[in-house]
């Protein structure tokens, strides 16, 4: 039931007190979803209340006063989803008001296939811009040339008003760089996946490397170059000087920069993949093997930086593009992996650490019919998908399967084990129970990425996903 009316407004960062992991010296005072029900007892009466009014909560960086009871006394009671299942009614929709500048659409998705592989991407507003009736700072673009996959994914500096802007901008030179260059390399050189089979770290190998990584590299330039041109035509501009009360500067254009291209290859009668990507940031760029055991089927692509200070980030710059800085960003692989996975913060912060929670986020997609899952669905069985109102004009709400309903514990052995046997999941999906997201892979993406709960999560979302061998 909607409680929108009784509640009180909140700022995002009310919500978030209320809404974030509680701290406790109490072993699993704070149970997961799978492992309580909802209580009817006077002490979660009591806590409910306490999470209704949150001027009166406990924050979690808080320590309790002399006299006062502990928070573990009266929030230990709610589990993670309790928890989220009130917040998710206090979350206002709030459309993005015209003030003449460029505005982000609401969300995107995309889908691209070529030659036994595609694309899936979707990118959607965070419940903090949905709440304020902000833009979403996240973009991303997706291309397919001769064969091979190419995806970037930007997400702005949330602090800054334009960074939105440098993040389309920078996705789309970036794309557009790579589909030109790297169709005339693959043009001047029809021998190069020839090479690119050869022993890694071969002479040949090591050759034809030396051809495609300078791309990736230079597609980073290419985006910088795109935000300085984008950033000459805002000058002046009166919408924008009265909308930042001066001209607006690159740093107002600030975004992270994630790229991968991914060339699949035939390597004596097996698919491979080589794949070189670049990242600038924070986010997530990483492999899956779907077909390997939880010891070998993961590899992360990117390093997620930082900047100077703790929680801050690197953006694209004249100095994180520069030729010494790009290359240590550069990451060459080449292996059996078939999922390839770019994403912002806003989801990689939802799935961390990378390892083990990457097979998390890969099993969710399965388990919702984004991706295909193997095994025979036959009969569904419990626990139940999820339902949570969303935050969207008509606050319906959408059931997902979540795969840490399916974890014995909240440990890495747990997640592992859960993996080795995922060929018996098919019971617990979406489809097990009759329900889909949409008809196409990128419909059901989105559905997705915009509804999932996360305790604590509220940023914009981006995920794209290259699939590498379909058939």
């Amino acid at each position: 039931m909607n409680n929108e009316k009784n509640l009180p407004e909140l700022t995002p960062e009310e919500i978030n007190a209320v809404s974030s992991p509680v701290r406790t010296e109490t072993a699993h005072s704070v149970r997961s979803a799978e492992q309580d029900k909802p209580e009817q007892s006077p002490e979660a009466a009591q806590a409910f209340s306490v999470l209704a009014e949150p001027e009166k909560a406990v924050h979690p960086a808080e320590e309790p006063q002399e006299n006062e009871p502990a928070p573990e006394e009266t929030q230990s009671k709610l589990s993670d989803r309790e928890v989220m299942q009130h917040t998710a009614s206090i979350w206002r929709y709030r459309t993005v008001a015209e003030d003449g500048t460029e505005l982000h659409t609401e969300f995107h998705s995309k889908y691209t296939k070529a030659n036994g592989c595609e694309i899936i991407g979707a990118r959607a507003r965070g419940k903090k811009h949905k709440h304020e009736g902000s833009n979403c700072d996240d973009w991303f673009e997706t291309a397919e040339a001769d064969g091979c996959l190419i995806a970037v994914v930007a997400d702005g500096a949330g602090s800054k008003q334009l960074s939105r802007i440098g993040a389309r901008v920078s996705c789309e030179a970036a794309v557009d760089y790579l589909k030109e260059a790297l169709s005339k390399v693959l043009s001047e050189n029809p021998d190069i996946k020839q090479l690119l089979s050869a022993e890694i770290g071969g002479e040949e190998f090591m050759a034809a490397c030396g051809k495609l990584a300078p791309l990736i590299q230079n597609s980073a330039r290419a985006a910088f170059d795109a935000v300085i041109k984008k950033l000459g035509t805002l000058y002046s501009d009166e919408a924008y000087i009265s909308n930042l009360g001066r001209n607006p500067t690159l740093a107002d254009m600030g975004s992270t920069f994630l790229a991968a291209v991914a060339v699949p290859l035939e390597i004596n009668g097996s698919r491979e993949t080589f794949v070189m990507s670049a990242q600038i940031g924070d986010g997530c760029i990483c492999a899956i093997d779907s077909g390997a055991d939880s010891g070998s089927c993961f590899k992360l692509l990117g390093e997620a930086d930082s900047g100077a200070y703790s929680g801050e980030t690197d953006f694209l710059s004249a100095k994180t593009v520069s030729e010494g800085v790009i290359a240590r960003k550069t990451r060459i692989s080449r292996g059996k992996s078939d999922i390839l996975m770019l994403m912002s913060d806003g989801v990689a912060d939802d799935y961390f650490p990378a390892q083990p929670m990457m097979k998390r986020l890969y099993l969710d997609l399965c388990l919702n019919g984004i991706l295909p899952m193997k095994g025979e669905a036959g009969e569904s069985q419990p626990p139940e998908p999820v339902k949570f109102p969303s935050v969207s004009p008509e606050q319906q709400c959408v059931a997902l399967q979540y795969a840490k309903q399916l974890l014995r514990d909240g440990s890495d052995e747990a997640m592992n084990e859960l993996w080795d046997r995922r060929g018996e999941l098919k019971c617990h999906s979406l489809e097990a129970y009759g329900i889909s997201l949409g008809e196409r892979p990128q419909e059901r993406l989105l559905a997705w990425i915009d509804n999932y709960n996360e305790r604590g999560s509220f940023d914009d979302r981006t995920l794209v996903v290259m699939c590498l061998n379909t058939e």
